[in-house]
């Protein structure tokens, strides 16, 4: 299974939707719009670049438009300063059995976010916890759940001491596996590199994939850790498809990016379920999984 993005012409978003939803990458932001549906659930409407290839949509955008629509609402709806770092913990897809996106041209999606307001600060929120519905051309591609907390940067500073800031780009890439082995179509989209034996990898942070890598930051981000545990969940069942009924994704560290973070990949008792977890200096960083 592969598949490709290619990015179309798009309507313009308006000011500020690119400073809430943390992109500098006009090319990337999906969002177009947002208004309040109710107290705590909002609407925002987005424009999804076209899929190519045999999947049936782009799981990474899937990903990058729960991310984007659950930053919009925390900083337009609820006063998180843009100022204060994000921390996503879980993140959690639902996904009905669909038809494939249409080919060749740009699709609109909609997406109900339904918030419970969780942990506050003296000031802001530390915590929102979020429900989303997905609608892709009108029909019902996905359900998700999500926890993202904020830190005030000098708190962060202080957390990540010598870490808060690396050279960007600095540290060595390996050479990709296969593209096909993965689901991709072009090896500059693969995140995975050989490790010493099968079902395991090494992470691969390539920052000219603006896809994953927007912006310089100082550790790998969520979204890249996803996009790595989907990749080995292919590898280990190619050339057959992962289950991809749910997918929970937990995060308990951040990943470096100048230390070595391996990608193991393992089936559960489940028929069809796949586990992946990402190690680093000898700890879980995160774990993935993928049921039917």
């Amino acid at each position: 299974m592969l598949y490709d993005t290619t990015l179309d012409p798009r309507p313009s978003a308006p000011p500020g939707l690119g400073a809430y939803a943390h992109i500098r990458r006009e090319e990337h932001l999906l969002v177009t719009g947002w208004e309040r549906a109710a107290r705590h659930e909002f609407d925002l409407d987005l424009v999804w670049p076209a899929v190519q290839g045999d999947l049936p949509y782009d799981p990474r955008v899937l990903a990058q438009t729960i991310r984007q629509t659950g930053l919009v609402v925390a900083h337009g709806a609820y006063d998180v300063p843009l100022t204060h770092q994000t921390v996503l913990s879980a993140l959690s897809f639902a996904l009905p059995a669909c038809p494939p996106l249409p080919r060749g041209r740009t699709t609109s999606a909609r997406v109900r976010v339904a918030v419970d307001e969780g942990e506050a600060g003296r000031r802001t929120r530390r915590t929102l916890r979020m429900t989303f519905h997905v609608q892709v051309d009108g029909a019902t591609l996905a359900r998700a759940e999500s926890e993202f907390g904020w830190i005030p940067e000098r708190v962060y500073e202080r957390l990540r001491g010598v870490r808060r800031h690396v050279e960007w780009g600095a540290w060595p890439v390996p050479d990709p596996v296969d593209a096909r082995t993965v689901g991709r179509t072009r090896p500059a989209e693969v995140v995975l590199a050989a490790a010493d034996r099968p079902g395991r990898w090494l992470l691969r942070n390539d920052v000219g994939d603006h896809q994953l890598f927007d912006h310089p930051v100082d550790h790998v981000p969520g979204l890249a850790l996803l996009e790595a545990a989907d990749q080995a969940a292919r590898a280990l069942c190619f050339p057959r498809s992962p289950a991809a009924g749910r997918v929970d994704a937990l995060y308990r560290r951040y990943v470096e990016f100048d230390l070595p973070c391996l990608i193991e990949a393992e089936p559960l008792a489940d028929p069809g379920a796949v586990r992946v977890t990402g190690t680093q200096d000898g700890e879980e960083a995160f774990r993935v999984d993928f049921r039917p």
